[in-house]
């Protein structure tokens, strides 16, 4: 983050907070990425990840802190919301984007809680951060996507 941000840091809006937290936690996923750090750019995907289910969350008038503590709880809401009919955020969150995250959550445990009991390749390690860092790259445009649908219609209601 730039020197003068970091300063004043705390006086900006939590919006531009989240946009400048944001920002540097891609480059240190760039970096992770680049320079072989696997695991830690799986960390920081997941964060996001979650981070985004929040947010799509919080856009809806859905979010429950004691509800969705975890990204299970985050997915399974999120899933009853986009399987809803009529739900605008089926149209951004579509059965198959919440099945992949699921998937690669999935996937991710073993290599967080039983690193040590895993048999793990370089390769495959490389392989699953970078699938991770699509899947963010994605949700990331799907919940800015969702979150101007609502600004749009808010203003037109």
């Amino acid at each position: 983050m730039q020197e003068n941000i970091k300063e004043n840091f705390e006086a900006l809006p939590e919006n531009m907070q989240k946009y400048y937290n944001y920002k540097e936690q891609m480059g240190r996923l760039k970096k992770a990425l680049g320079s072989g750090f696997y695991l830690e750019a799986v960390f920081i995907e997941y964060a996001m990840m979650e981070d985004r289910l929040k947010s799509f969350l919080k856009t809806a008038g859905a979010y429950n802190e004691k509800k969705h503590w975890n990204i299970q709880g985050k997915l399974k809401s999120l899933k009853a919301l986009a399987a809803r009919d009529g739900h605008p955020i089926g149209r951004y969150l579509t059965e198959e984007i919440l099945e992949q995250i699921t998937e690669w959550k999935d996937k991710r445990n073993p290599y967080i809680h039983e690193l040590m009991k895993a048999h793990l390749t370089t390769d495959g390690l490389r392989g699953f951060a970078e699938e991770g860092r699509e899947l963010v790259k994605l949700l990331n445009s799907k919940s800015s996507l969702y979150r101007k649908y609502t600004e749009r219609r808010a203003i037109h209601e």
